[in-house]
């Protein structure tokens, strides 16, 4: 759908070899399904997007979960000489709705969320740096990290399943970016 959308606002023809599929492994490792799109503007741009869901829980009879649904539109300004095999920074909008509870998440980010239940939304502004490898001539390998900045918005829960409603919060937040991408370029 993402991708529909987004070429769909780009003027004029895009031809196939200015197209790139990618999908991150590290999400992937996190249980969550995952595709991402790139297309070229001009020599040095691209536009893209990435979109995620992880619609399961971990342990339904402890109430754990780790359930959202990531979009994450972004532009890419290539750095050097040639598209699709080289340093790249990132910049992404992050939109998620999540359904988080009874759960450690890595690095303290929601400490709240190892004993509670938090559903809600969030939204956060993000940069990336990237290096972009060429293993084959349709396959690239993708290393980038950065760091978003967000605000979520959510209600709270108790952690027994359909436990007791608690209230609502909010929270700015720094959010840390890793991939690790496996890109294919239609040609």
């Amino acid at each position: 759908m993402l991708a529909v959308v987004l070429l769909s606002t780009i003027p004029g023809k895009v031809n196939a070899q200015h197209i790139a599929l990618r999908n991150n492994l590290l999400y992937d490792a996190t249980l969550t399904p995952n595709i991402g799109i790139d297309v070229r503007l001009d020599s040095l741009w691209t536009i893209g997007g990435l979109v995620g869901l992880n619609a399961w829980d971990i342990d339904k009879d402890a109430n754990k979960k780790w359930r959202h649904l990531l979009v994450e539109p972004s532009v890419r300004r290539w750095l050097g000489d040639s598209i699709f095999h080289k340093g790249y920074i990132e910049g992404d909008l992050m939109y998620s709705h999540f359904n988080v509870g009874n759960t450690k998440i890595p690095f303290g980010l929601y400490d709240a969320v190892k004993d509670r239940r938090l559903q809600g939304d969030l939204f956060a502004l993000g940069g990336k740096y990237g290096y972009s490898w060429i293993l084959a001539r349709h396959w690239r390998v993708e290393a980038e990290a950065g760091i978003a900045v967000g605000y979520a918005w959510f209600k709270e829960y108790e952690c027994p399943t359909c436990g007791q409603y608690l209230g609502e919060g909010n929270r700015i937040f720094l959010l840390p970016q890793l991939g690790i991408n496996v890109v294919y370029i239609i040609n």
